[in-house]
């Protein structure tokens, strides 16, 4: 479904969403009673109380977050010094305490643990390209580069995000882009793109995802066939051998590369959440007692290639490392 317009979102997505969360926080008590109620009569790990909570705790989190939005709009003088450094540190606060706030209750009423390493800070600005399976992996990861590795965050997202009006509003006053998967003025995008990356700070990190979206086979296959249909063979076989992620979308993140010449980049593969592909699967699956095990690894400014062709098969070849490890830690993280 396309997103409205901002005006449209500002003034009737929010409103309505601002209402809803009230109104779910308000009647919480009752909620988790008749959850618990639905529970004793299911006797199924309490799913009601685990599905239904988690859709409570989104809705208080998201109350506190756009209350902090208003008050920061307000703080700003109604948006007049919006860019300027201390405004835009406290949106990144109140965006890492929101972020901070949805990881616990994934963690608290789905029931797994997430495994991030760190490792020595790496000096000046970072592209993150991350992988993307399961429900709130993008989450996790921007939580983890804000809080454990203390960065400013930008992101490279779709514009789906902005149904969501608490990031609606945070993320348009931060420097992320939001794009189209597939838009009508691609040089535009590719130009904002470029803008962003060239602009991260030496303390600041960009995460993006190349696949475009969550894993699943069908758009696996689907991609595929995109490349066989641009007579890009090569590519589509080396994408058929990934069992695990979909052949990265080569446009904007090599122009996030390209312009990016002081950054160095920093790999993320993660496995957990990849049995997890639709609402109905989390329902039979909950509460999930696993560990969600993440790595990443860095390839410094001067690792990389320069050239187009080069650089496309650089991340091609990435994103067969990154498969790989998914491959040898599946089984354990999963118990098969």
């Amino acid at each position: 479904m396309k997103v409205p317009p901002p005006l449209v979102r500002t003034l009737a997505v929010t409103p309505l969403a601002f209402v809803g969360s009230l109104t779910v926080t308000l009647l919480s008590p009752v909620i988790h009673l008749l959850l618990g109620i639905a529970d004793l009569i299911d006797r199924r790990n309490w799913r009601f109380t685990r599905i239904g909570g988690l859709g409570v705790a989104f809705s208080v989190v998201e109350l506190f977050g756009l209350v902090m939005a208003f008050i920061l709009w307000v703080a700003s003088g109604f948006g007049l010094w919006m860019r300027t450094g201390p405004v835009q540190r406290a949106h990144s606060w109140v965006l890492r305490t929101w972020l901070e706030l949805i990881t616990r209750a994934l963690r608290t009423f789905i029931g797994f643990e997430f495994e991030f390493p760190r490792q020595t800070p790496v000096p000046g600005p970072v592209l993150v390209l991350c992988r993307h399976a399961g429900p709130g992996d993008s989450l996790l990861v921007a939580h983890s580069v804000m809080r454990d590795h203390r960065r400013k965050l930008r992101m490279l997202g779709t514009t789906k995000l902005l149904w969501d009006p608490f990031f609606n509003h945070i993320a348009r006053r931060l420097p992320f882009h939001f794009c189209e998967q597939n838009p009508k003025d691609s040089q535009m995008e590719l130009a904002a793109v470029s803008r962003a990356a060239a602009t991260i700070e030496a303390d600041g990190a960009m995460i993006i995802f190349p696949e475009g979206g969550n894993y699943t086979p069908s758009r696996h296959h689907a991609a595929i066939d995109r490349l066989e249909a641009r007579g890009q063979h090569a590519r589509a076989k080396r994408a058929r051998h990934m069992r695990h992620v979909l052949p990265p979308r080569t446009g904007g993140t090599i122009e996030a590369l390209r312009a990016a010449q002081e950054a160095s980049v920093a790999f993320v593969a993660h496995v957990g959440l990849d049995d997890l592909l639709t609402l109905r699967d989390l329902w039979q699956r909950v509460p999930i007692r696993r560990t969600v095990r993440a790595t990443y690894w860095h390839v410094g400014r001067d690792e990389r290639p320069t050239g187009h062709t080069d650089l496309v098969d650089w991340l091609y070849g990435q994103w067969e490392k990154v498969d790989d490890w998914i491959e040898t830690n599946s089984a354990e993280v999963f118990g098969t």
